[in-house]
């Protein structure tokens, strides 16, 4: 930093991110946040204003921030703010503007590990509410955006995750926006240029796209398998409200629906199916495995599935080298495990409680699917 800009770090924590990587999804991320920056630094204008009714011309406009590089460790873009730009268009502020964009920063971080610690403010305004449902939206389980120089009450930096920014947007408004992805039926086509798919977390939703695509992918298709992206609006009982954006929907290949039909099929075994002995797939493997399928279908081509005696689905594939095997449990619970095909290394049996509890981590990070979801 040479005097006349002022950065900001974000660190990216988790698999998708390791080697300086920013997936697409997430880069909205960084114009949320300068315009949450904005939010706070029009609040620091007018508190520390008052006998001023309107902000100075450009005032938001000048308030802009270049990317300049990708950091190492996980990922760490880099935010550049410049005052040159700003003198030359506002120069009678520049020095307060400098102390509000700092300041902002600091009120960010604040508002976050405010989140943390059952601290929230009153009410925000419709400003601040549109970014923060941008902000982290496509986090995903194990993943977090680290405020750099910034550190909470604990003593640790601050942090921004699925389940504090749900928790902080859900206390200052009753609903709160969030990404989408998996798999489901399509179950409806309509000339309006909407299409209903069922899914299994939010039941029938209807989706408005091309309507050129009515013709071309979806007419005829009824109970064909879909995947989809979505952004949708759930209320702070996680119930679903509506269906904001639709990033993306297609009819999937017939590898997924193999591995889905299979498993459709496993739901029919009885009590001993296995020479006497086995029981019955539990409801809670089943959904489990499906919903993994759905988070992961561009492996489907590879995926081996049998059921366990004890009531589970396991998973076998080869990939990257290393033979893995991925259980569900009749109680819910995942264990993974594998060896190096042609090595020494092994993984060892690793149990998680739920795909969110961090398994999705640990998958990723032998298979590289992040990436291709």
């Amino acid at each position: 930093m040479d005097g006349t800009d002022k950065s900001f770090v974000l660190r990216y924590v988790g698999s998708r991110f390791e080697g300086a990587r920013l997936p697409l999804d997430v880069l909205a991320d960084l114009p949320a946040f300068r315009d949450l920056l904005v939010a706070f630094a029009k609040d620091g204008w007018r508190k520390s204003n008052q006998a001023r009714q309107r902000l100075p011309k450009g005032f938001d406009r000048f308030i802009s921030f270049d990317l300049v590089a990708i950091e190492e460790g996980s990922a760490k873009p880099k935010l550049d703010w410049s005052r040159r730009a700003a003198q030359e268009m506002l120069p009678g502020i520049i020095d307060e503007l400098d102390t509000l964009v700092r300041t902002s920063y600091k009120e960010i971080a604040k508002l976050v590990d405010g989140a943390a610690n059952n601290s929230f403010p009153v009410a925000l305004s419709s400003e601040h509410i549109r970014a923060l449902n941008k902000l982290g939206s496509g986090l995903v389980d194990g993943e977090r955006i680290e405020f750099q120089n910034c550190v909470g009450v604990d003593g640790n930096v601050v942090y921004l995750d699925a389940h504090r920014r749900k928790t902080l947007i859900t206390r200052v408004r009753e609903t709160y926006q969030t990404r989408y992805e998996g798999v489901g039926k399509l179950v409806g086509v309509h000339k309006d240029g909407t299409i209903e798919i069922s899914t299994l977390d939010h039941g029938e939703l209807r989706l408005k796209i091309d309507s050129t695509r009515i013709k071309t992918e979806f007419d005829g298709c009824i109970e064909s398998d879909v995947q989809f992206a979505l952004q949708i609006e759930l209320d702070n009982n996680d119930k679903y409200r509506s269906v904001v954006d639709v990033y993306d929907v297609e009819i999937i290949d017939s590898s997924l629906s193999n591995s889905l039909n299979r498993i459709d099929e496993l739901k029919k075994l009885e009590l001993g199916w296995h020479n006497g002995d086995g029981s019955p797939i539990t409801q809670v493997a089943i959904d489990t495995s499906q919903k993994f399928l759905s988070l992961r279908p561009n492996l489907s081509s590879i995926y081996r599935i049998y059921p366990t005696v004890e009531g589970g689905i396991l998973f076998e594939f080869e990939i990257n080298g290393w033979d893995i095997s991925t259980e569900f449990k009749a109680t819910g619970q995942i264990e993974i495990f594998g060896v190096q095909l042609g090595g020494q290394d092994e993984l060892e049996p690793e149990s998680f409680d739920d795909l969110e509890s961090g398994f999705m981590s640990v998958f990723d990070k032998f298979t590289n699917s992040e990436n291709s979801k």
